[in-house]
Protein backbone atom coordinates (compact mmCIF):
# COMPACT_ATOMS: atom_id res chain seq x y z
CA UNK A 1 0.00 0.00 0.00
CA UNK A 2 1.58 3.37 -0.93
CA UNK A 3 0.67 6.30 1.29
CA UNK A 4 1.08 10.41 -0.23
CA UNK A 5 0.14 13.02 1.44
CA UNK A 6 -0.48 15.79 -0.87
CA UNK A 7 -2.76 17.82 2.15
CA UNK A 8 0.67 18.00 3.97
CA UNK A 9 2.73 20.11 1.89
CA UNK A 10 0.98 21.83 -0.69
CA UNK A 11 2.30 24.91 -0.14
CA UNK A 12 5.69 23.80 -0.58
CA UNK A 13 6.57 23.14 -4.09
CA UNK A 14 10.35 22.07 -3.80
CA UNK A 15 9.71 19.13 -1.76
CA UNK A 16 8.39 16.13 -2.88
CA UNK A 17 5.41 14.32 -1.62
CA UNK A 18 6.56 12.07 1.08
CA UNK A 19 5.68 8.44 -0.42
CA UNK A 20 6.34 5.00 1.41
CA UNK A 21 4.66 2.05 1.27
CA UNK A 22 3.54 0.50 4.26
CA UNK A 23 5.11 -3.00 4.49
CA UNK A 24 4.73 -6.17 6.86
CA UNK A 25 7.20 -5.30 8.49
CA UNK A 26 5.97 -1.42 8.87
CA UNK A 27 2.76 -2.43 10.54
CA UNK A 28 4.71 -5.96 12.63
CA UNK A 29 6.64 -2.94 14.40
CA UNK A 30 3.52 -0.48 15.25
CA UNK A 31 1.57 -3.12 16.55
CA UNK A 32 5.16 -4.03 18.64
CA UNK A 33 5.52 -0.94 19.57
CA UNK A 34 1.87 -0.41 21.26
CA UNK A 35 1.49 -3.57 22.74
CA UNK A 36 4.28 -3.09 24.47
CA UNK A 37 3.09 0.87 25.26
CA UNK A 38 -0.39 -0.95 26.90
CA UNK A 39 1.87 -3.60 28.79
CA UNK A 40 3.86 -0.52 30.15
CA UNK A 41 0.49 1.29 31.15
CA UNK A 42 -0.56 -1.95 32.72
CA UNK A 43 2.60 -2.64 34.62
CA UNK A 44 2.84 0.67 37.01
CA UNK A 45 5.55 0.70 39.41
CA UNK A 46 5.49 2.65 42.61
CA UNK A 47 8.16 5.46 42.54
CA UNK A 48 10.74 3.17 44.50
CA UNK A 49 10.91 0.69 41.80
CA UNK A 50 10.67 3.32 39.20
CA UNK A 51 13.09 6.14 39.97
CA UNK A 52 15.61 3.19 39.42
CA UNK A 53 14.84 2.39 36.48
CA UNK A 54 14.57 5.97 35.26
CA UNK A 55 18.14 6.44 36.16
CA UNK A 56 19.11 3.81 34.39
CA UNK A 57 17.42 4.95 30.72
CA UNK A 58 18.67 8.28 31.05
CA UNK A 59 21.77 7.58 31.92
CA UNK A 60 21.87 5.15 28.95
CA UNK A 61 20.30 8.09 26.90
CA UNK A 62 23.06 10.52 28.06
CA UNK A 63 25.78 7.80 27.07
CA UNK A 64 24.59 7.48 24.01
CA UNK A 65 24.01 11.15 23.33
CA UNK A 66 28.35 10.96 23.50
CA UNK A 67 28.15 8.13 21.25
CA UNK A 68 26.07 9.82 18.66
CA UNK A 69 28.19 12.74 18.29
CA UNK A 70 31.71 11.41 18.71
CA UNK A 71 32.21 12.25 22.43
CA UNK A 72 31.89 9.10 23.46
CA UNK A 73 32.19 9.28 28.00
CA UNK A 74 30.37 6.02 29.22
CA UNK A 75 27.87 4.96 31.34
CA UNK A 76 29.14 5.43 35.02
CA UNK A 77 30.08 9.32 33.88
CA UNK A 78 26.63 9.46 32.27
CA UNK A 79 24.74 8.28 35.38
CA UNK A 80 27.06 10.98 37.06
CA UNK A 81 25.46 13.49 34.84
CA UNK A 82 22.20 12.65 35.06
CA UNK A 83 22.50 12.70 39.00
CA UNK A 84 24.18 16.07 38.91
CA UNK A 85 26.95 14.91 40.55
CA UNK A 86 29.73 16.13 37.65
CA UNK A 87 32.94 17.80 39.28
CA UNK A 88 32.84 21.38 39.43
CA UNK A 89 36.32 21.27 36.92
CA UNK A 90 34.02 19.04 34.65
CA UNK A 91 31.16 21.74 33.86
CA UNK A 92 32.59 22.99 30.88
CA UNK A 93 33.93 19.58 29.45
CA UNK A 94 30.43 18.11 30.07
CA UNK A 95 28.39 21.42 29.08
CA UNK A 96 26.42 19.48 25.84
CA UNK A 97 25.03 16.85 28.39
CA UNK A 98 24.26 18.52 31.66
CA UNK A 99 22.37 20.68 28.81
CA UNK A 100 20.80 17.47 27.43
CA UNK A 101 19.87 16.73 31.09
CA UNK A 102 17.95 20.53 31.22
CA UNK A 103 16.47 19.63 27.87
CA UNK A 104 15.37 15.94 28.91
CA UNK A 105 13.46 17.89 32.02
CA UNK A 106 11.71 20.08 29.91
CA UNK A 107 10.78 16.99 28.23
CA UNK A 108 9.32 15.37 30.78
CA UNK A 109 7.35 18.41 32.20
CA UNK A 110 5.90 18.81 28.64
CA UNK A 111 1.96 18.37 28.22
CA UNK A 112 -1.19 19.94 26.46
CA UNK A 113 -1.64 22.66 28.76
CA UNK A 114 2.29 24.37 27.99
CA UNK A 115 1.90 27.29 25.86
CA UNK A 116 4.86 26.08 22.95
CA UNK A 117 2.64 23.91 20.41
CA UNK A 118 4.02 21.43 18.44
CA UNK A 119 5.99 24.08 15.99
CA UNK A 120 9.46 25.74 15.35
CA UNK A 121 8.99 27.67 18.18
CA UNK A 122 9.09 24.42 20.46
CA UNK A 123 11.83 22.96 18.58
CA UNK A 124 13.65 26.50 18.91
CA UNK A 125 13.21 26.37 22.58
CA UNK A 126 14.62 23.02 22.65
CA UNK A 127 17.80 24.15 20.52
CA UNK A 128 18.06 26.68 22.76
CA UNK A 129 18.10 24.64 25.81
CA UNK A 130 20.93 22.10 24.15
CA UNK A 131 23.11 24.42 22.54
CA UNK A 132 23.16 27.24 25.64
CA UNK A 133 26.94 28.70 26.15
CA UNK A 134 28.25 26.12 23.25
CA UNK A 135 27.57 28.17 20.45
CA UNK A 136 27.36 32.00 20.32
CA UNK A 137 24.10 33.56 21.46
CA UNK A 138 23.05 35.08 18.16
CA UNK A 139 23.50 31.64 16.78
CA UNK A 140 21.01 29.94 19.43
CA UNK A 141 17.78 28.42 17.71
CA UNK A 142 18.53 30.19 14.55
CA UNK A 143 16.86 28.94 11.45
CA UNK A 144 19.56 29.09 8.47
CA UNK A 145 19.47 30.51 5.55
CA UNK A 146 20.55 28.48 1.84
CA UNK A 147 24.00 30.13 2.27
CA UNK A 148 24.68 29.16 5.78
CA UNK A 149 26.17 26.10 6.40
CA UNK A 150 25.14 24.06 9.42
CA UNK A 151 27.31 23.94 12.63
CA UNK A 152 29.38 20.68 12.55
CA UNK A 153 29.92 20.35 16.22
CA UNK A 154 28.12 17.70 17.60
CA UNK A 155 26.10 17.09 14.52
CA UNK A 156 27.28 13.60 13.09
CA UNK A 157 24.53 13.95 10.24
CA UNK A 158 25.06 17.32 8.94
CA UNK A 159 26.19 15.82 5.58
CA UNK A 160 23.70 14.03 5.19
CA UNK A 161 21.65 17.30 4.39
CA UNK A 162 20.71 18.46 0.81
CA UNK A 163 20.06 21.93 -0.29
CA UNK A 164 16.93 23.75 -1.14
CA UNK A 165 17.53 27.23 -2.04
CA UNK A 166 13.99 27.79 -2.23
CA UNK A 167 12.73 26.47 0.57
CA UNK A 168 11.39 28.85 3.99
CA UNK A 169 12.30 25.98 6.35
CA UNK A 170 10.05 27.68 8.88
CA UNK A 171 6.39 27.09 7.42
CA UNK A 172 7.63 24.34 6.06
CA UNK A 173 8.82 22.01 9.32
CA UNK A 174 5.47 24.03 10.87
CA UNK A 175 3.60 22.98 8.18
CA UNK A 176 4.92 19.09 8.88
CA UNK A 177 4.05 19.95 12.32
CA UNK A 178 1.26 20.89 11.42
CA UNK A 179 0.22 17.41 9.63
CA UNK A 180 1.55 15.68 12.57
CA UNK A 181 -1.12 17.38 14.51
CA UNK A 182 -3.82 16.43 11.75
CA UNK A 183 -6.11 13.74 13.35
CA UNK A 184 -7.91 13.36 10.27
CA UNK A 185 -5.78 11.14 7.93
CA UNK A 186 -4.94 7.86 7.43
CA UNK A 187 -1.24 7.80 8.91
CA UNK A 188 -0.06 6.46 12.31
CA UNK A 189 1.24 9.00 14.49
CA UNK A 190 4.43 6.60 14.55
CA UNK A 191 4.96 6.84 10.74
CA UNK A 192 4.64 10.95 11.20
CA UNK A 193 7.20 10.98 13.66
CA UNK A 194 9.59 9.40 11.52
CA UNK A 195 9.17 11.42 8.98
CA UNK A 196 9.50 14.46 10.65
CA UNK A 197 13.11 12.97 12.12
CA UNK A 198 13.99 12.04 7.92
CA UNK A 199 12.84 15.87 7.70
CA UNK A 200 15.44 17.27 9.94
CA UNK A 201 18.23 14.97 8.43
CA UNK A 202 17.66 16.16 4.87
CA UNK A 203 16.87 19.91 5.79
CA UNK A 204 19.03 20.56 9.34
CA UNK A 205 17.05 23.93 9.97
CA UNK A 206 18.79 25.49 12.49
CA UNK A 207 22.43 26.37 12.41
CA UNK A 208 23.73 24.31 14.96
CA UNK A 209 22.69 21.33 17.08
CA UNK A 210 20.18 19.32 14.45
CA UNK A 211 20.73 15.94 15.21
CA UNK A 212 20.16 16.38 19.33
CA UNK A 213 17.19 18.77 19.00
CA UNK A 214 15.80 16.01 16.21
CA UNK A 215 15.79 13.51 18.69
CA UNK A 216 14.18 15.28 21.20
CA UNK A 217 11.62 17.09 19.09
CA UNK A 218 10.76 13.26 17.95
CA UNK A 219 10.58 12.22 21.93
CA UNK A 220 8.71 15.31 23.15
CA UNK A 221 5.95 14.28 20.49
CA UNK A 222 6.04 10.27 21.17
CA UNK A 223 5.11 11.51 24.64
CA UNK A 224 2.43 13.82 23.72
CA UNK A 225 0.40 11.50 21.71
CA UNK A 226 0.42 8.77 24.70
CA UNK A 227 3.49 6.44 22.99
CA UNK A 228 6.38 7.36 25.48
CA UNK A 229 4.58 7.67 29.12
CA UNK A 230 6.16 9.61 31.60
CA UNK A 231 9.07 9.77 28.96
CA UNK A 232 10.51 6.76 29.92
CA UNK A 233 11.96 5.32 26.55
CA UNK A 234 15.41 5.73 26.00
CA UNK A 235 15.36 7.36 22.02
CA UNK A 236 18.73 8.14 22.08
CA UNK A 237 19.90 4.88 22.91
CA UNK A 238 17.39 3.68 20.25
CA UNK A 239 19.25 5.74 17.55
CA UNK A 240 22.82 4.71 18.52
CA UNK A 241 22.22 0.81 18.52
CA UNK A 242 21.70 1.15 14.68
CA UNK A 243 22.98 4.58 13.86
CA UNK A 244 24.72 3.55 10.82
CA UNK A 245 21.92 2.01 9.19
CA UNK A 246 20.10 4.07 10.25
CA UNK A 247 21.99 6.58 8.30
CA UNK A 248 22.14 4.60 5.16
CA UNK A 249 18.80 3.58 4.97
CA UNK A 250 17.82 7.33 5.01
CA UNK A 251 20.06 7.79 1.82
CA UNK A 252 18.61 5.03 -0.06
CA UNK A 253 15.00 6.25 0.94
CA UNK A 254 16.85 9.94 -0.02
CA UNK A 255 18.12 8.40 -3.32
CA UNK A 256 14.92 6.68 -4.12
CA UNK A 257 12.24 8.75 -3.09
CA UNK A 258 10.67 6.65 -1.00
CA UNK A 259 10.98 6.72 2.67
CA UNK A 260 9.60 2.86 3.58
CA UNK A 261 13.02 1.63 3.57
CA UNK A 262 13.86 4.25 6.76
CA UNK A 263 10.51 4.09 8.09
CA UNK A 264 11.29 0.50 8.46
CA UNK A 265 14.89 1.00 10.47
CA UNK A 266 13.41 4.18 12.79
CA UNK A 267 10.21 1.83 13.77
CA UNK A 268 12.39 -1.26 13.77
CA UNK A 269 14.73 0.15 16.74
CA UNK A 270 12.19 2.15 18.62
CA UNK A 271 9.80 -0.95 18.71
CA UNK A 272 12.82 -2.74 20.00
CA UNK A 273 13.68 -0.30 22.64
CA UNK A 274 10.51 0.07 23.85
CA UNK A 275 9.96 -3.74 24.03
CA UNK A 276 13.48 -3.70 26.49
CA UNK A 277 11.53 -1.27 28.61
CA UNK A 278 8.23 -3.23 28.82
CA UNK A 279 10.10 -6.05 29.58
CA UNK A 280 12.28 -4.61 32.40
CA UNK A 281 8.86 -2.68 33.95
CA UNK A 282 7.40 -6.25 34.16
CA UNK A 283 9.84 -8.07 35.65
CA UNK A 284 10.41 -5.19 38.21
CA UNK A 285 6.85 -5.61 38.83
CA UNK A 286 6.83 -9.29 39.52
CA UNK A 287 9.60 -9.49 41.36
CA UNK A 288 9.27 -6.25 43.44
CA UNK A 289 5.69 -5.55 43.48
CA UNK A 290 3.64 -8.90 43.00
CA UNK A 291 5.63 -11.18 44.29
CA UNK A 292 6.46 -8.49 47.81
CA UNK A 293 3.06 -8.49 48.29
CA UNK A 294 3.39 -12.24 49.72
CA UNK A 295 6.59 -11.22 51.45
CA UNK A 296 4.65 -8.31 53.33
CA UNK A 297 2.63 -11.28 54.44
CA UNK A 298 5.62 -12.78 56.83
CA UNK A 299 8.11 -9.49 56.71
CA UNK A 300 7.86 -6.08 57.62
CA UNK A 301 9.53 -3.53 55.01
CA UNK A 302 12.93 -2.95 56.50
CA UNK A 303 12.89 -7.05 56.12
CA UNK A 304 12.07 -7.23 52.67
CA UNK A 305 14.39 -4.49 51.85
CA UNK A 306 17.63 -6.81 53.57
CA UNK A 307 16.68 -9.41 51.42
CA UNK A 308 17.05 -7.32 48.05
CA UNK A 309 20.30 -6.03 49.70
CA UNK A 310 21.72 -9.47 50.85
CA UNK A 311 20.56 -10.31 46.92
CA UNK A 312 23.06 -8.24 45.63
CA UNK A 313 25.80 -7.90 49.04
CA UNK A 314 25.67 -11.42 50.62
CA UNK A 315 25.95 -10.57 53.48
CA UNK A 316 25.53 -7.73 56.47
CA UNK A 317 26.16 -7.40 60.02
CA UNK A 318 23.82 -5.97 62.65
CA UNK A 319 25.85 -3.12 63.50
CA UNK A 320 25.40 -2.10 59.27
CA UNK A 321 21.99 -3.43 59.21
CA UNK A 322 21.09 -0.63 62.21
CA UNK A 323 22.54 1.99 60.26
CA UNK A 324 21.21 1.36 57.04
CA UNK A 325 17.76 1.06 58.56
CA UNK A 326 17.88 4.30 60.68
CA UNK A 327 16.73 1.98 63.89
CA UNK A 328 17.93 1.04 67.45
CA UNK A 329 19.81 -1.69 68.11
CA UNK A 330 17.43 -3.88 69.72
CA UNK A 331 15.10 -3.36 66.85
CA UNK A 332 17.55 -4.59 64.71
CA UNK A 333 18.53 -7.58 66.50
CA UNK A 334 14.45 -8.63 66.70
CA UNK A 335 14.28 -8.13 63.14
CA UNK A 336 17.18 -10.41 61.99
CA UNK A 337 16.19 -13.08 64.36
CA UNK A 338 12.55 -13.02 63.48
CA UNK A 339 14.37 -13.35 60.10
CA UNK A 340 16.09 -16.60 61.07
CA UNK A 341 13.04 -18.29 62.96
CA UNK A 342 11.37 -17.87 59.46
CA UNK A 343 15.13 -19.37 57.62
CA UNK A 344 14.74 -15.73 55.43
CA UNK A 345 18.13 -15.81 56.40
CA UNK A 346 21.36 -18.00 58.35
CA UNK A 347 23.63 -16.47 61.51
CA UNK A 348 27.24 -17.22 61.05
CA UNK A 349 30.14 -16.10 62.62
CA UNK A 350 30.52 -15.62 66.22
CA UNK A 351 30.74 -12.78 68.98
CA UNK A 352 31.59 -9.58 66.79
CA UNK A 353 32.39 -11.89 63.36
CA UNK A 354 28.44 -12.16 63.28
CA UNK A 355 27.22 -11.56 59.91
CA UNK A 356 23.87 -12.70 57.70
CA UNK A 357 23.14 -14.28 54.47
CA UNK A 358 20.61 -16.10 52.72
CA UNK A 359 19.15 -19.29 54.20
CA UNK A 360 20.39 -22.01 51.83
CA UNK A 361 17.50 -23.70 53.51
CA UNK A 362 14.89 -21.10 51.58
CA UNK A 363 12.77 -22.77 49.29
CA UNK A 364 12.72 -22.40 45.33
CA UNK A 365 9.50 -20.17 45.85
CA UNK A 366 10.70 -18.33 48.76
CA UNK A 367 14.04 -17.96 46.03
CA UNK A 368 11.81 -16.37 43.40
CA UNK A 369 10.23 -14.03 45.09
CA UNK A 370 13.45 -12.46 46.50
Amino acid sequence: MVRNHPSAFTKINIMRTPKYTLTNLILRYIVKYELSINNLKNNKLPDKHKTPLEEKYSAQDINALGDLVGNSIGYNQALQIHRGQEMPSQKKEFKLFTNFRNAKDFVRSYNDRNALKPSMDLASHINKLVMKNIVDEWDLAKVRSFSEKPNEIYDTWYKARDFYPKLDLNSHFNEIFDWIENEKDNNHKLIKLGILLFEFIDKAPFLAGNQITALLMVETLSKKYGYNPENIVPFFKSTENISQDLLSAFKLSKSKLDLTTFLEAFLYTSSLTVLEVTEDFKETYNSKVKKQGSLELHLNQRQIQLLDYLAVNKKITRSKYTKLMGISFMTAYRDLQDMVDKKYIKQKGRGRGTFYVLAKEMTPKDEELI
